[in-house]
């Protein structure tokens, strides 16, 4: 009986291990696909831009534009040398950023655009 129960255990702690590595996968396969989407919007919006020729009317266009193509740039080296382990990192991350408060500096930017009306 004691033999009965112990393989009955081992199957289970099997199947329990199998369905978390399934489950595992499926989440780390989104948390890729999820970052590859956010790649290439920046690299569609630098394109768009280069099209444009947004790029050349200010120094502050010129400014974001390069601090775009510098962020795709990282993310692109961070994602060949790391993989799933950073995106998987960065969307725990965020999952927790999301349960803060916001910072006091979070409304910099609409200050900026109403002066600017």
């Amino acid at each position: 009986a004691q033999a009965e129960n112990d393989e009955f255990l081992k199957t289970i702690d099997e199947n329990m291990k199998k369905i978390i590595k399934e489950q595992v996968k499926e989440q780390t396969s989104y948390l890729v696909a999820v970052d590859l989407s956010e790649m290439e919007l920046k690299k569609i919006l630098t394109e768009k831009m280069e099209g444009n020729k947004s790029i050349h009317r200010s120094n502050e266009q010129r400014n974001l534009y390069k601090a775009l193509v510098e962020a795709y740039e990282y993310d692109k080296i961070i994602l060949d040398t790391y993989g799933d382990t950073v995106t998987l990192k960065r969307r725990r991350d965020d999952d927790a950023d999301k349960d803060k408060e916001p910072s006091a500096g979070s409304d910099r930017g609409s200050k900026r655009r109403r002066e600017g009306k």
